[in-house]
């Protein structure tokens, strides 16, 4: 794939997901694996979290905070001014539910301090390089999460050899 296929496919994807936009993300990124299959095994990691997000349900909760920024969305600019604007928030790529959102780069999931305040996962904000296939591994490795549930779906995911305890053991 050249600079100007991965620019017109793979950047809008990513985009898209480092935003938490997990719909134009999972299409994007479906297109780039139709036209280019030897994407598949790097784009895999965020096709299949995509696909857990956009397959989730919804709560009140989810449903309130779209309209509240679809309302917000259709108001007129000087009326913005005067009103308090929504809080940012951002689906868990793990839950699929809106949270606070919590930088994928700051706090320490191992503490507790960059968890997702419905799942208890941690580091739920997408990240396309900490979401893929090297990010992942780094975090199994280093045993950056105390969730179990991380470290269950990795070594499903992937031939894992030696296992995360391999390091601890020394």
């Amino acid at each position: 794939m050249g600079d100007n296929e991965a620019d017109r496919l793979v950047l809008p994807g990513i985009n898209a997901y480092n935003a938490g936009e997990y719909e134009s993300a999972l299409e994007q990124f479906a297109e780039t694996v139709h036209e280019h299959p030897e994407m598949a095994e790097e784009i895999q990691p965020h096709l299949r979290i995509c696909k857990r997000v956009v397959g989730s349900t919804p709560t009140s909760e989810d449903i309130e905070h779209c309209n509240s920024v679809k309302k917000w969305d259709r108001l007129p600019r000087i009326l913005r001014f005067f009103r308090t604007k929504p809080l940012f928030k951002m689906r868990c790529k793990y839950c699929g539910h809106y949270i606070s959102y919590l930088p994928p780069n700051y706090g320490l999931a191992y503490l507790g301090s960059s968890n997702c305040e419905l799942c208890g996962r941690g580091y739920p904000a997408p990240d396309f390089v900490w979401d893929g296939v090297d990010g992942q591994a780094y975090i199994y490795y280093r045993n950056s999460v105390t969730e179990d549930d991380f470290y269950e779906e990795f070594e499903e995911q992937y031939d894992v050899s030696p296992d995360r305890t391999y390091f601890m053991k020394k």
